[in-house]
């Protein structure tokens, strides 16, 4: 019997040891640098990134954020794309800020001056940020509009929240470029981008149905960051961040929960996404968000060049 007891203990030993070594056998290794993901030389024209500010969110944690105040009665939020910062998105918050429109860029957490770089606590937490920030922006004036607008990856995030319990905090939501994971709309590795870990995705997220959350915090996927933008960006991210800072593997559920008006805008010569498989994807799962391509636009051009931005712009606030 007690040769029975340490066999059956001998077994179980080395079948929970399965996963752990899955796990530690497959991280995901950073693919070559995307050289058209580049962050693009700034026109000598555009003013500075402004000074960061810091925000509180609900764990305490300082969050930092960029403020371009202009009018008051039109506001913007603006999420940066995967890997981040918040300063990527600086040519587009001038844009706005030129246009009458207050811009806030977040440093979304686990990116640039927010919290641990390329992880966050639990899966919802980037979600529960986003809120706070609103929330401490106070009550919105008479009149004031107030718009979420993302990029990429965080284009899939502000659809994810968009559709979301917190989804009626904006009144309109912008879409550049989404990322939406398994959809016709996104090409493999998105583009080069992306490599991905899938056997540990698929063992966390097992373990996770178990109860057991270990090793949520290891790297799943690696970015094609360069060496240049290295110190900047994150170059991966770990299993909970990289479950909330996009809409998933779920994205179709929370497009149909959309409750606010949303346009979608996506360069025609997008390299990571396939532009005109939004529309058909929109129209079969009987959504009503326009679909703009931009001609001749790249994937990053949405937030850097002047057409793409004036594009932005008109639908950020169509009366401009």
């Amino acid at each position: 019997m007690r040769g029975l007891l340490f066999g059956a203990i001998g077994l179980l030993a080395a079948v929970a040891m399965v996963p752990v070594a899955i796990i530690a056998a497959n991280p995901p290794a950073s693919p070559p640098p995307m050289i058209s993901m580049a962050e693009p030389e700034r026109p000598a024209s555009l003013p500075d990134v402004p000074a960061p500010r810091q925000f509180q969110a609900r764990d305490g944690t300082s969050l930092q954020y960029y403020a371009y105040p202009a009018e008051p009665d039109k506001v913007a939020v603006l999420i940066h794309g995967s890997a981040g910062p918040g300063t990527s998105m600086h040519p587009l918050a001038e844009s706005l800020r030129a246009a009458g429109v207050t811009a806030y860029v977040l440093d979304v957490r686990g990116h640039g001056g927010s919290g641990r770089r390329g992880d966050i606590d639990y899966i919802g937490q980037l979600d529960d940020d986003l809120a706070d920030f609103v929330t401490q922006l106070g009550p919105a004036r008479s009149g004031e509009t107030r718009m979420l607008a993302g990029f990429s990856g965080g284009a899939g995030f502000a659809i994810r929240f968009a559709g979301g319990p917190y989804g009626l905090l904006f009144d309109r939501y912008v879409f550049l470029s989404p990322i939406l994971p398994g959809s016709p709309a996104l090409r493999p590795s998105a583009g080069g981008w992306t490599n991905i870990s899938l056997p540990r995705i698929i063992t966390i997220s097992s373990l996770g149905r178990f109860g057991i959350h270990w090793f949520d915090g290891f790297p799943v996927i690696s970015y094609a960051v360069s060496r240049e933008n290295s110190e900047a960006a994150t170059a991966s991210y770990s299993y909970r961040l990289a479950a909330n800072f996009n809409a998933g593997l779920q994205h179709e559920r929370y497009l149909r929960n959309i409750r606010r008006p949303a346009v979608i805008l996506v360069g025609d010569a997008d390299e990571q996404v396939v532009a005109d498989q939004f529309a058909p994807l929109l129209q079969r799962l009987g959504v009503n968000i326009p679909v703009t391509l931009v001609p001749n636009m790249k994937h990053t051009d949405m937030i850097a060049t002047p057409e793409a931005l004036q594009a932005v712009v008109r639908a950020v606030s169509p009366q401009t």
